[in-house]
């Protein structure tokens, strides 16, 4: 965890004394010699000393000194950097680029020469400062030498109350560095952020490299320094803030930062100040584990630290009511960060769990905690039941409230608890699947009755519109450019979130896997966080520790409510793995709208042109609007019926008409060839 460099002062604690027995007494009878008194002030000789020092050093005539010779000192340095100005810098920073390209002939011949070249400016730089400071301080010295001889003791005691004034003047204490840099009417070289020493030379060096990219600014103050690295504000002259954010790969060479060591953070306060956070080192060296969360020991409205900000600040999250999306690529640490947020939700006490993964293991280490779990791609219909049967409690809920005397949302129990479904690699899901994710996310926060979604990517054909209207809370690692407007909106990359700037885990190599931009509950400002490392081995433990005290089941007035004998899935809600992708979507189709009763081809076909145009689309069957809406129709028909006869099922495909309608297929039509009403009857 990265902290903000301070120093902690400690304070000793006197150690008790330690409690011994009775010790035997030897009684000496022999004469008492008469001891030799010392006067006090031999005793008190160290304190004296120290009772001198501290009032001499108190002395206004010694402070006095103090400061005449700081502030001659202070002079002296200025005149000194007057006489060889920035060349010293200069020189380091190329004697460490000649030390940087050692073995490239040609490379350390170029920079050698600029060495040599800075050297020689530099020498004739303190010659002309030697010649010109020697005539304008020879008549002046000239006069002060005269008037010492003819004026005698007095003249010379006035001479050093003069000089010691002028030290005082220029020596006493003017507050803090200030950090703040005007614009020069030159501009040097930039130089690395390294070799910033002060606030100042931050600063300045920000400055430098913003010029050199053709950046007008204003202003450059360094705020803080941290442990891992500088936070600047940059106050634009002219321009946008995008032009930094858009340039911030190229700074990074001048400032000599690693690869995406730059940051922009644009502020809302003022449009043409950007807040600039220099990462030389990894923010989250220092970054505790996860804290130990005995079982039932929270409850889900309790704030829990999830993970810590690269300013060294905990992010402490409450998810009562809080649907959330976590998209990172492969080897961005998806897994951890679910593994976090099942971990504390696994720890309350009015939380049921459930884990929904058709393409991986998913919270495996936490199984035994969990309350339902339907994984791997042949357990589809398991994992439809049991959104199902979430979407009916998250809908028949809010019928209670009025009766248990709730307010305007279901208040979690043990006996009753709030429903959390973590649904890993959500694009395999199947079609109904979606649509039933879907429908949770637009009425289950008020019933608790919520999702944890994840993903490797951000897509509109995968997730849709339900991620800016439902999605209080969005996490992404490691990602694609494409994602950031998917997930945080348009112009959010030009704002400073930039999770496609974070590097996924290559081999041995971690990166920037489990570091995340997160958007919600509390954080607003594009910084880097760091989820909090559960490994598999302490996840296990943890799941037979809560399993064996006892995890919350859905409670009988939820249940009668919507009308289940139980939540969850069996082996009879299983369907065929193998069922033709034209049957999966019109079974979507159906679910979509609520799962009516009877719903038209010309419906299903609209269904379908939506989720799969590259096949649907209604330029693909003609010209002619009318024809070609008739031409889509019955194609629909005849995929489904030449589906139907592939699986070998005796079941009736004519199209059914309701009175006065168009031509469809009725719900039950469609669950027999799914395979519901089996599941169903069982």
């Amino acid at each position: 965890m990265a902290t903000p460099t301070t120093d902690r002062n400690t304070v000793a604690v006197p150690t008790r004394p330690t409690v011994v027995g009775p010790v035997e007494q030897v009684v000496d009878k022999r004469p008492a010699v008469p001891q030799r008194q010392l006067p006090a002030w031999v005793h008190s000789k160290a304190a004296l000393v120290r009772r001198t020092a501290r009032a001499v050093g108190h002395h206004p005539s010694v402070i006095w000194i103090g400061w005449s010779a700081r502030g001659w000192w202070h002079v002296a340095r200025i005149e000194r950097d007057k006489m060889v100005g920035d060349y010293p810098q200069m020189i380091r920073t190329a004697r460490a680029q000649l030390k940087a390209v050692k073995g490239d002939v040609a490379k350390e011949s170029q920079f050698e020469a600029v060495v040599n070249r800075r050297t020689q400016q530099m020498k004739d730089r303190r010659t002309r400062y030697l010649i010109t400071r020697g005539a304008a301080l020879a008549p002046l010295a000239g006069v002060a030498g005269y008037g010492m001889v003819e004026g005698g003791t007095w003249i010379s005691v006035l001479y050093a109350m003069a000089a010691v004034a002028a030290g005082v003047w220029k020596g006493r204490p003017k507050g803090v560095d200030p950090g703040r840099v005007e614009i020069a009417a030159e501009d040097g070289d930039p130089f690395p952020i390294a070799d910033a020493r002060t606030r100042t030379e931050a600063a300045e060096c920000v400055r430098r490299a913003l010029v050199s990219e053709g950046i007008h600014v204003k202003e450059v103050e360094a705020n803080r320094r941290y442990d891992w690295g500088w936070e600047v504000t940059v106050h634009l002259a002219k321009g946008k803030p995008a032009d930094i954010v858009s340039k911030a790969p190229d700074l990074e060479t001048p400032l000599d930062l690693p690869q995406d060591g730059l940051l922009c953070q644009p502020m809302r306060s003022s449009r043409g100040r950007v807040l600039l956070r220099l990462v030389q080192n990894d923010p989250f060296a220092k970054m505790p584990p996860a804290p130990e969360r005995k079982p039932n020991s929270r409850r889900m409205r309790d704030k829990q630290v999830v993970a810590y900000r690269m300013d060294g600040q905990p992010f402490a999250v409450s998810l009562l009511g809080v649907h959330v999306l976590v998209i990172a690529a492969s080897g961005g640490g998806k897994s951890v960060i679910l593994r976090t947020l099942g971990d504390i939700l696994t720890a309350c006490s009015d939380v049921l769990v459930g884990d929904l993964d058709p393409g991986g293991n998913g919270l495996a280490p936490l199984a035994e905690a969990l309350g339902v779990r339907a994984i791997g791609d042949d357990n589809m219909g398991q994992i439809e039941a049991i959104l199902e049967k979430a979407l009916k409690i998250a809908k028949a809920r809010p019928n209670l409230f009025a009766e248990l005397d709730m307010d305007d949302n279901w208040e979690p129990t043990p006996e009753d608890p709030a429903i959390v479904l973590v649904i890993d690699e959500f694009p395999q899901l199947s079609d109904r699947a979606k649509e039933l994710a879907v429908k949770i996310l637009r009425v289950g926060r008020k019933s608790r009755v919520q999702l944890i979604m994840a993903a490797q990517e951000a897509t509109v054909d995968s997730l849709g519109d339900a991620i800016a209207d439902s999605i209080a809370l969005k996490i992404v690692g490691p990602s694609r450019h494409q994602d950031i407007k998917q997930v945080f909106g348009t112009g959010a990359g030009a704002d400073g979130w930039r999770p496609d700037r974070l590097h996924p885990a290559q081999g041995e190599d971690p990166a920037d896997a489990g570091k995340t931009y997160i958007m919600g509950c509390g954080s607003t400002e594009p910084m880097i966080y760091k989820f909090l490392m559960l490994d598999v081995k302490e996840a296990t433990r943890r799941g037979k520790e809560r399993a064996a005290a006892g995890r919350p089941t859905v409670g009988r007035r939820s249940l009668d409510a919507s009308g289940l004998d139980h939540f969850g899935a069996t082996e009879a809600d299983r369907l065929r793995s193998d069922l033709p992708k034209i049957v999966m979507m019109v079974r979507g189709a159906f679910a979509a709208d609520d799962d009516p009763r009877f719903l038209s081809t010309s419906a299903i076909w609209e269904y379908l042109a939506v989720h799969d145009p590259d096949t649907w689309e209604l330029s693909l069957f003609g010209d002619d609007e009318v024809k070609a809406r008739r031409t889509a129709a019955q194609k629909v028909t005849a995929e489904l019926k030449r589906a139907v006869d592939a699986m070998g099922l005796d079941i009736d495909m004519t199209t059914t008409q309701i009175t006065g309608g168009a031509r469809g297929y009725r719900l039950d039509t469609i669950k027999q060839i799914t395979g519901e009403s089996v599941a169903e009857a069982a």
